[in-house]
């Protein structure tokens, strides 16, 4: 979210979050304290760009956390995603991030594995966990990588991993339709997924005991 210098994941988390929050919802993103473009930023252009970020960005609700494993974990991640609707996980997060965020998918937590680059090579992500996530969205040139997910729920593509930044502000309307379509997308899948829930939910109480 900060170092956006070879980072373009940056700028559409950005977009992103001036999106949700334009629909008056919240935007909370975490990012591993320490992380390589963190590290890299730090050595090559101080602290400003945290400040840069948090006077462009004021809406966006940014914090780190530190590295954690196993139960501690688990329970951390519980207490994160408790009030949460949709959850976004990044493929190249930390392994373990994206496995627990997988497994901890239920009826009213919506996951979503995103890439907003090519695909990151994963091989350690097993099928079984990407199939946990809810829907997986995947930048349009790549979505063969994960060919064999045509059964997933939710297939969403992000567009094409590379576009003409060029003049006129090109990149910006890019991120911003990119942004603008991935929460229409999200959402639309939550939606049809409580509806289906509430049908079900009908359904068995309307059945003859």
């Amino acid at each position: 979210m900060i170092a956006e210098h070879e980072n373009p994941a940056a700028h559409l988390y950005r977009a992103l979050g001036r999106e949700i929050v334009a629909r008056d919802d919240e935007a909370r993103f975490y990012e591993q304290r320490g992380n390589r473009w963190l590290r890299n930023m730090l050595i090559t252009r101080g602290a400003k760009p945290f400040l840069t970020f948090q006077n462009n960005f004021p809406e966006i609700d940014y914090v780190t956390y530190d590295d954690r494993h196993g139960q501690e974990l688990a329970d951390w991640l519980n207490l994160v995603l408790a009030t949460v609707d949709i959850a976004l996980v990044d493929a190249a997060a930390p392994l373990q991030i994206v496995k627990w965020t997988a497994e901890l998918t239920r009826p009213h937590l919506h996951t979503f594995l995103i890439e907003p680059e090519s695909l990151a090579e994963r091989d350690e992500l097993s099928e079984e966990a990407v199939r946990m996530f809810r829907g997986l969205c995947l930048s349009e040139p790549d979505a063969t990588r994960f060919s064999g997910f045509e059964s997933h729920q939710y297939v969403i593509s992000l567009g094409p991993s590379t576009f003409d930044a060029g003049a006129n502000g090109n990149a910006a309307r890019y991120l911003e339709s990119t942004a603008g379509s991935l929460v229409d997308r999200m959402v639309r899948a939550v939606d049809e997924t409580l509806l289906d829930l509430e049908r079900d939910d009908t359904q068995h109480e309307s059945s003859p005991e």
